[in-house]
This record gives C-alpha cells, structure tokens and sequence, in this order.
C-alpha cells in the first residue's frame, strides 16, 4: 500500500512519485547524486512520459500534493537493497469518465528479468482496488514485446483489444476493495 508519503513498497522495490525537480533533472539527463539510475535509464519512454506528465501537471495550474486527491504523476521504481532506480512506472492521466487508469511502466534493460514489473504491478492493484475513484486499470504494448505481455497477465490484466500490432490490457472491478487493518486494541 502506498504510505503517507505517496510511497508504495513491496518486498525489494520503493516506488517514490517524482516531484517538479525530478522531473526536471530527469528530461535533462541529470542524475540524482545520491541515488543512481540503472544501466539503460531513463527510457526513451520514460522520457516521454515525463514530458506528458510535466505537461499536464503545469497546465492544471493547482499545486495539489501527490498523495492527497492526484496520485497520477511518474513514479521511479527503486531497488531498496542498492537505492538504485531501474525503472518507472507512470500514469498517464487521471482516470478517465469509466474510472480507469491507463500506466505505462519500464525497467531498464540492465534489471529486466528479475521480477521488478510483476512485483512493482502485483503491489499497485490492490492499491488501485481499495480506491473509491478507480474501479480499473489499462495498459497496452507492443506484440514485439512479450515479456511486458507476461508481466500484465502476472498481474491480473487481460487482452480486451488487438490492433495487430499493440495490444490494450486492462483489468476490471466493479466496487472497492475493502483492505483488513489491523486492530488497535483500546484503552481501558
């Protein structure tokens, strides 16, 4: 689940939202000092999608805190052991009129295979699911890329559209779901 900071942590990953700077520093090629990229980032994708992200996030004109009511920014994906970035994860918009959000994701090359997407993804669904105003998410991918084809279906997303060459995922919920919490025992 995502903590108070925008963070979402799995058993090896932190998944940390970028904020104005990073996206800056990112677009310029700029690495941050005290947590180096991968081998191979940023994505050419990454870039783009930072672009989008920026974009949309100037043109809103509201300085709203990513955790708060926008959490639709680029996320990097850290290896925790290294505090290494070897990929991102990004919503491209905010979910549409259907409530379902579209992401694209990319590791870099040097730290494909390993499991990072499908563990990164396998995290980011029931925090999505536990979210009254998302009850989907959607993404698509070349057919020249299967591994990224593996990586959606790992996290629950199905084929609902094929255009030959790219194909749209997407996995569907009808209501929240509720996320057990640990009781708090009360005070005498």
């Amino acid at each position: 689940m995502l903590d108070r900071d925008g963070i979402l942590r799995t058993e090896r990953l932190v998944v940390r939202p970028m904020g104005s700077g990073d996206f800056d520093a990112l677009l310029q090629g700029l690495e941050d000092p005290d947590r180096i990229w991968a081998e191979g980032y940023p994505l050419d994708e990454s870039l783009v999608s930072a672009a989008m992200v920026q974009e949309r996030q100037r043109a809103s004109d509201s300085v709203v805190p990513v955790l708060a009511e926008d959490p639709w920014t680029q996320y990097q994906i850290i290896l925790a052991s290294q505090d290494v970035v070897v990929g991102d994860l990004t919503f491209l918009e905010p979910p549409d009129a259907d409530r379902i959000a579209m992401i694209t994701f990319g590791i870099a090359p040097a730290c494909r295979g390993n499991g990072y997407a499908t563990e990164m993804l396998r995290a980011l669904v029931p925090w999505l699911r536990a979210r009254t105003d998302v009850r989907g998410i959607r993404a698509d991918t070349d057919l020249v890329n299967p591994t990224s084809h593996q990586v959606l279906r790992a996290a629950g997303l199905r084929v609902v559209q094929d255009d030959g060459d790219r194909q749209l995922y997407e996995l569907r919920w009808e209501h929240a779901e509720r996320i057990a919490r640990p009781r708090v025992p009360r005070r005498p």
